[in-house]
């Protein structure tokens, strides 16, 4: 998943490079189009497919790759959540929380959001949950339409960490 981290990193700068590039070369692909339909014999035109392939290539390949790392990121989380038993340390923005139980029982809802509702998320609140199997970081930023949605940000990789993982609504994390 790392690897996949830095591969998105350094393919998502490519289509602003090169849309530049793709936009000369539509532009002189669309002139020669017009030119040669006056001439009486027409001199092949060629489409710049290398540009557009680099373009829409690399945005293809980023997205595919985010979207992988989503799913993966949601299942390691509901793993490792479904893993924890009784004996572990919940905290909410560094203080121990007041019902870890509730709390683990609304991360485990995590789900994907099937329909956006354009909205967005507001400030994030930060659960770090310990247990005998490891250390878990979440990051839930309140959904700025619905007060008890929270979108879900796994920040143990930079993609996951500025694109949700999934969403829950629960009314555990209000007085937070």
């Amino acid at each position: 998943m790392n690897a996949l981290d830095i591969v998105v990193y350094i393919l998502f700068p490519i289509p602003f490079i090169v849309l530049p590039f793709l936009l000369v070369n539509w532009g002189k692909y669309m002139k020669a189009r017009s030119e040669n339909k006056s001439r009486l014999a027409p001199v092949p035109v060629i489409f710049p497919v290398k540009s557009v392939l680099f373009f829409a290539g690399s945005i293809i390949i980023v997205g595919t790759i985010a979207q992988l790392m989503t799913w993966r990121s949601r299942a390691e989380t509901l793993d490792f959540l479904h893993k924890v038993s009784g004996n572990n340390k919940v905290y909410v923005n560094y203080q121990p929380a007041h019902d870890a139980d509730r709390v683990l029982s609304a991360l485990k809802q995590i789900a994907p959001q099937l329909i956006g509702h354009h909205s967005h998320p507001t400030r994030r609140i930060r659960v770090d949950i310990q247990s005998e199997h490891g250390s878990l970081t979440l990051e839930l930023g309140r959904d700025s339409g619905y007060a008890q949605e929270y979108w879900v940000f796994y920040p143990k990789y930079r993609v996951t960490s500025e694109n949700e993982i999934g969403r829950i609504t629960t009314p555990v994390f209000d007085e937070y």
